[in-house]
């Protein structure tokens, strides 16, 4: 389990640590009008205690360019740090599959998942999932990436319970 919420929050620091330059935007910016999004999927698989998970983040980017640099970012620091994770190469397209477009509406899906609002200029929407868990162990999970994600993420979060 500890290896799951590593890779979660390898995912999420991945997506936003290059937006996070101290002093390089003011706190106070206004939040960017996203008016032609792009949205990045990066996911990783690694064995745990004889079970694979599967971890998949979708964010919702400005444009092409800041989805390809947040996905790279996420990307690389997943096999850095999780050398056991097999991380698929990021993608980065105009639309998602409608079982996941729906996340960003947060509707339930079959798995527990993470909504995190962006709040500030350097945060994106996100939506963190995980594949390989039963629904009580997901909505765990994801109660603990919330809690460490809202240290440093302005924007709200929430859990979304798996749809019954």
């Amino acid at each position: 389990m500890k290896t799951v919420l590593v890779i979660l929050a390898l995912l999420v620091a991945g997506f936003l640590i290059y937006r996070y330059t101290p002093g390089e935007i003011a706190e106070n910016a206004k939040l960017p009008t996203i008016t032609d999004p792009w949205y990045a999927e990066v996911r990783a698989t690694n064995d745990s205690n004889g079970r694979e998970i599967d971890v998949a983040m979708f964010a919702r980017a400005i444009d092409e360019a800041d989805c390809r640099n947040g996905s790279k970012a996420g990307f690389t620091n997943i096999r850095k740090a999780c050398p056991t994770c097999v991380a698929q190469e990021p993608k980065c397209s105009k639309e998602l599959p409608p079982r996941y477009a729906r996340m960003f509406d947060d509707e339930p899906i079959s798995s527990a998942y993470l909504s995190a609002h962006s709040g500030s200029i350097r945060e994106r929407d996100v939506r963190l999932v995980v594949y390989g868990l039963t629904d009580e162990e997901g909505m765990n999970v994801c109660e603990i990436l919330r809690t460490e994600l809202s240290r440093n993420y302005v924007g709200p979060t929430q859990c979304i319970a798996p749809r019954n």
